[in-house]
């Protein structure tokens, strides 16, 4: 990937993991610079790309089922975490 510069870089100096930043982007708390950049990231790092995807996918899933109204956080790590235990099976 090259060398753009990282807006999700703390003031501290530490650079979150992907996930992290995939979780500021699909809860809404990252900026527009902050999506673009994860938008570039996603061309070129597959598991991110993957697991965007996937979280898409499940919030929207969720939402509908849950007559509109956001599913609990416990509901939705329950089922990443049964996915991925499936997906590795």
């Amino acid at each position: 990937m090259s060398k753009l510069y990282n807006p999700f870089i703390l003031s501290d100096g530490n650079k979150p993991s992907c996930m992290q930043m995939l979780q500021l982007i699909l809860d809404g708390e990252a900026s527009h610079e902050q999506e673009a950049y994860f938008k570039s990231h996603m061309d070129q790092c597959s598991p991110c790309f993957k697991s965007y995807s996937l979280d898409i996918k499940i919030k929207e899933l969720l939402k509908t089922r849950c007559c509109g109204e956001s599913a609990p956080t416990e509901l939705i790590e329950q089922i990443k975490m049964q996915i991925s235990q499936n997906a590795t099976s």
